[in-house]
Parts: structure tokens; sequence; C-alpha cells
């Protein structure tokens, strides 16, 4: 007794296993390449869209006898321009019965929308037809992998791909030195619709020869797919190919894959981009790396170009450094004071199953992101295009991508994760563009059989601790060390033309000033001085320093960085009254000398200047998030209180009628 398999299985192997319709297309063009192509052909022709089709058929449905109304619909969808349009229409306006105008109208949708995928190929026998193409989840690919091949493919699964595409599929294929062509066709219907007791070998399909061929050199395979089960036109193709099939063969290669893929829609040549090399320069940091063994030695070596701030930084790891990265992490139930995780090592095994690897990775700030010369007119044009190239670094092996791998949904190095921790999502999967390339056998790193990433294991794991590590820990750690740096330095540039500091400084050397006059007398009054001046400033930077802080924030919190705006304006004024009051003292001393009273004085001055520094504690946006307590007539007392002199100055009489002080 053995597995009995119904024939409906097909169809989960299929048209539901693969996940989308760009995908069953890659699965039938890799098979071209897997077979020697050197050029392979799609060949689009689309005149009625499915749902136009599905939409002409419910009208159909609907209507008592005549198809008139079918018949108006279907002339304001069909492409005018086609030369089949009235022939159609004709034959449908001759039909006897609604009957016989569906199945004129079936015919015309299976004849003349089609997706066709023609190469060049070595081609299949009758025999091989049979053997090899008929025989599910054959090992033909996977033999010749073992033996140095580089098939993009090994699990015999990807013809059933076309399924999902049309329910009509017609190989016609012949090998080099064969006189006849050879043809297989299939109607997955019947499959689908088989009865529940029916088996996949009780439904017979039957390859055949065909004609004979103009030449005895002719090879290659040419695939025709109708009766489609989506739309094909030509807005929805173009999408297509300039999204996700224009990521399948390695985009950063400019025009590689218009080599391998000569794409028309309805008679019309249409060209798959490439990454342009213009964005590719204006990326504002670059990180390229390698993983190698020298003589059984694992080493990564690279650069991060941070091209912004001209600052590069080189990746250096080898040995043990290396091994320690791919250690498996596995968690434990452990006693209270134990560790919750082990650490298990992989051998230098599993780093020689993958060989090595070639890493390159743009990153963008999309905060100062302009238009590109060349490329795009804006700066919304600009982060259109990174957005049509970024999702994250895509893999590749031998040049064509490994699904999913950089795609929206797809976070397998765990980028949005890291960056939305953190504030300012810093090398965010949206803010790079990038690529992997592999060569690792399909026996070590096999993709799953949904195209849905590779079969877990010691290997698949090792390659993603590797690059998480490049990406992560190296690249994202040097472009935050850098900003951090730059911010730094952009302060102390700002912190040195600080009315602040320039006011401070002239009243160190107004108190070096007294000294000399004074002799060394009043020593402890004046340190008490410069104290408070240290004190001052201190508590004044930290208002400007939440000032920049909250000034980054301007567009979410206008009013905050307004109110803070205020406060400084009112630090600098108070230090122009702290020099004039040291001034006025300095004045004082030159006339009558030195006495006890002015240093008293002068003392008190920063005292009531310092309490005044401290009240704007409680008038800061971070205390103001806060519930407390406090005298509202005090602080309006202490605000006034700041403008005292310059109401003097304009003969500007205040009247406070507030709550004497408790």
């Amino acid at each position: 007794m053995s597995f009995l398999v119904e024939a409906r299985t097909l169809l989960a192997l299929g048209k539901e296993l693969i996940s989308s319709d760009e995908v069953a297309l890659y699965e039938l063009i890799k098979n071209s390449i897997d077979a020697q192509a050197t050029k392979v052909e799609i060949i689009v022709r689309s005149e009625l869209t499915h749902t136009n089709y599905r939409e002409a058929l419910r009208m159909l449905n609907r209507t008592e006898n005549s198809g008139a109304p079918v018949s108006e619909f279907l002339r304001s969808r069909m492409e005018s321009s086609n030369t089949n349009f009235e022939d159609c229409l004709s034959a449908l306006r001759k039909s006897k019965s609604k009957r016989e105008y569906r199945k004129i109208l079936d015919e015309y949708y299976t004849r003349f929308n089609t997706i066709v995928i023609n190469d060049d190929g070595e081609g299949m026998s009758l025999q091989d037809l049979q053997d090899i193409y008929l025989r599910i989840g054959t090992r033909n690919r996977h033999r010749q992998n073992l033996k140095g091949a580089t098939n993009l493919g090994d699990k015999g699964l990807g013809r059933l791909s076309a399924m999902r595409l049309g329910d009509l599929m017609n190989v016609k294929t012949t090998k080099k030195g064969e006189q006849h062509w050879n043809i297989l066709n299939l109607d997955w219907q019947l499959f689908l619709n088989a009865d529940e007791d029916l088996l996949v070998q009780d439904i017979k399909v039957e390859p055949e020869r065909g004609p004979k061929k103009s030449h005895r050199d002719e090879h290659g395979t040419k695939i025709s797919i109708s009766s489609l089960n989506d739309d094909w036109d030509r807005t929805r193709f173009v999408e297509l190919l300039d999204g996700k099939i224009a990521r399948l063969i390695d985009p950063f290669e400019a025009g590689e894959a218009n080599r391998w893929l000569s794409v028309r829609h309805n008679d019309e040549r249409i060209l798959i981009p490439s990454v342009p090399k213009q964005l590719m320069e204006r990326a504002h940091a670059i990180c390229q790396a390698t993983f190698q063994l020298d003589e059984d030695e694992p080493v990564i070596r690279g650069t991060v170009n941070y091209r912004a701030y001209q600052r590069r930084m080189t990746i250096d790891a080898r040995g043990p450094k290396v091994m320690s990265l791919i250690r498996r992490i596995k968690k434990r139930r452990a006693k209270k004071g134990h560790a919750a995780f082990k650490e298990i090592p992989r051998s230098l095994a599993t780093l020689k199953k993958l060989g090595g690897f070639k890493l390159e990775i743009y990153w963008y700030n999309r905060r100062i992101i302009d238009s590109i010369e060349g490329l795009t007119e804006s700066k919304a044009a600009s982060k259109m295009k990174i957005a049509q190239w970024s999702g994250g670094p895509m893999l590749y092996r031998h040049g064509f991508r490994v699904l999913p791998f950089g795609e929206p949904d797809d976070d397998w190095i765990s980028l949005d994760k890291e960056a939305f921790s953190v504030s300012g999502f810093k090398l965010n999967r949206q803010q790079i563009i990038g690529r992997i390339r592999i060569d690792t056998p399909h026996r070590y790193l096999r993709e799953q059989t949904n195209r849905e990433g590779l079969v877990r294991n010691d290997v698949s794991e090792a390659l993603r601790q590797l690059v998480y590590w490049i990406v992560q820990v190296e690249f994202r750690g040097f472009i935050n060390e850098v900003d951090t740096y730059e911010r730094a330095r952009s302060r102390e540039e700002k912190l040195e033309n600080n009315q602040i500091l320039r006011v401070e400084r002239k009243l160190k050397k107004a108190v070096s000033v007294l000294r000399l006059t004074l002799h060394g007398e009043y020593k402890k009054e004046l340190d008490e001085i410069v104290s408070k001046s240290k004190e001052l400033r201190k508590e004044a930077l930290e208002v400007l320093k939440r000032l920049d802080e909250v000034e980054k924030q301007a567009s979410v919190d206008r009013d905050q960085f307004v109110y803070l705006a205020g406060i400084g304006l009112m630090t600098e004024f108070i230090y122009h009254e702290l020099e004039r009051a040291v001034a006025h003292t300095m004045n004082s001393i030159s006339e009558f000398g030195a006495t006890e009273n002015s240093l008293t004085a002068l003392k008190e001055q920063l005292n009531t200047l310092y309490k005044r520094i401290s009240a704007f504690d409680e008038l800061s946006g971070e205390k103001r998030q806060r519930r407390s307590q406090f005298d509202l007539s005090e602080l309006v007392r202490d605000v006034l209180d700041n403008h005292k002199r310059e109401f003097a100055r304009h003969d500007i009489g205040l009247v406070m009628k507030l709550p004497k002080e408790r």
C-alpha cells in the first residue's frame, strides 16, 4: 500500500502555493534560464481584460434573449485598435442563442488573451516531456546541481505555477537535432473540477509529436498560457515590470534584465528598469562588505562611507570574532539567578557550506534628500524613486533573486524593529536600497516551496546573523556615532558665538580687573561672584539645550518652541543686567574706592538674578508637562521684577495688586 494523490492536489501545489502572478511568471523564467537559454521572450497579448470578460458574462446571464447590451459593453471595453475587434463583434451579432454567444466570447477571450514564455534553451524531447516534465517533484535539476550545475530551481514544481496565470497551457518544445516539435496540452480545470475519487494518474495527459521543424538545429521551448485568471492590461503589466519583475534579475547591474528578457505587450516592446546610477551616487552613506574563508579562517572585510560628512570606517573581523557572531542562542528554563539563555556555537563547517557573500547597501536620509540631477526634479520625486527600490537588502543567487528577502512585508534582519525602537527611525527599510550576492549551492541553502524564504537551517541562520552584524552593528553604529559627533561639533560652534558665553567672558574679565584693583582684598566675595556666574551659565545653557531639542520638533510642537525661544531671550536680557551690575560696581569702586557695601550690593543682585534663572525651570516645557503646585503670585512677581530696571529707564510706573508673600 502507498499514498494515493487526488487530482485536486495539483491545485494546492501550483495555483494556491504560488503567492502572486509575479512569482508564477518568475518561476517560468527561471525554468528557461535553467534550460541554458540565452534569451527569454515574454509576450503578453491582452485585447479584453479578465475583469471585463467576467462582467460581460454576468450581463449575458441577466439578459433575456438579445446579447446587444453585452456587445455594446464589449465595444466600449475592447482594444479598438486590434485587428480582431470587429471580427469578434460581427460573430457575436450573428449568434442565435445565449449559449452560442457565450461560446464565441469564450473562444475570443482564450485565443486573443495570452501569456507566452519563449526561450532558446536546450528544449525537451517527447521522452523528456513524459518522464521529466510530467513528473511532479522530479530530481533531475537537483542531480545536476550536485554535480556542480548552478540551476536556479531544483524542486520540480515550478511548471505548476503556470496554472495560477491561466487555465490552459500549451507546451511546444524540441531539442537540437530532432526533426519534429513536441507538443503538450494541459487543461488545469480537469484537475480542479475532478471527482473526489479521481486520482492524479487517472487524468490522462499525453504529449504528442507536433509539426516538422524548418531545420534540425532549432531548439527551445514555447509555453503559451490562455484563459487568463487576471487582468493583463498595459497599465498593470508595466507596474508589474517596474516593481517586482524589475527586482528579479539583479537590478544593480545596468541593463542586465533586458539582456536576459525581451518583453512585449500587444507588440509593443517594454524595457525593464535598473537601479539608476545617479540614485546610487546620491546615497548619503554606503556600506560594502564581503565574507569569505581565507585558508579556513572566516573573514569579514568592508568599508562604510558616510558621504554626507566625508567620514569612512573599515570593517574587519576574522576568526573567533566571526565564529562568535553565528552562535545559536537557546532559551532554557533556569533557576533564579542563572542565565535564561544558553549559547551554542556553530561549527566552521557551517561557514564552509555558506562559502561567502558580497553585501552592498545604500542609505538615504529622507529628511535631507533633494532633487537628483539627471533623474528627478523635486524632493518628492526623489523619495518616490527611492521607494521604488527600497525595502531592505535583496538576496541574489547567481544574479537571480531569492524571494521574498527585501519585500515590503519581509524584515529578515530586523531593520524596522531596531529602527522604530529608538527615536529618528534611522536605517529602516524605507531608507535603504541594497543587495547580497551568494553562490551557495541549493543543497545548503534551499528555498521554501512557496518561495517565502529559505528553509531554516544552520547555514541560513549563519547568513542572517552575519548580515545582521554588518548592517545593524557596524553600519548603523557608525552612522549614529558620526551623527552624534557632528551634532556635538555643531553645538560647540553655536556656543562659540553664543551671547551668554560672550557676556560670561566679559564678566570674568571684569572680575579679573577687580582683583587687580583690590590687591587681594575681598577675595572671598569675588570668588563667590565667579562661582555664581558659573551656576548662572549652567542654568542658562540648560535652557538653550532644551530650546535646541524642541527646535527639532518645531513642526510637531510649535507652541513649546516659541515659549522656550522667549525664555532664551530672557536669559540674554538677564546676562545684560548682570554685566550692567558689575560695570556699575566697578565705576563705584573707581570713584569712591572698594567698600564692603558695594560688593554686598553686587552679591545681592547676583542672588536675585540666580533666583530668576532658577524660575525658568518651572516655565520649561518639560516641567509644564508635570502636575505640580506653586505660588502663582510669586511667579508673576518674579517675571515683572525681571523688567523693573527696564521700566525705570523708560519712566514706566508699575502697580501690582498681588497677595502678600507668605
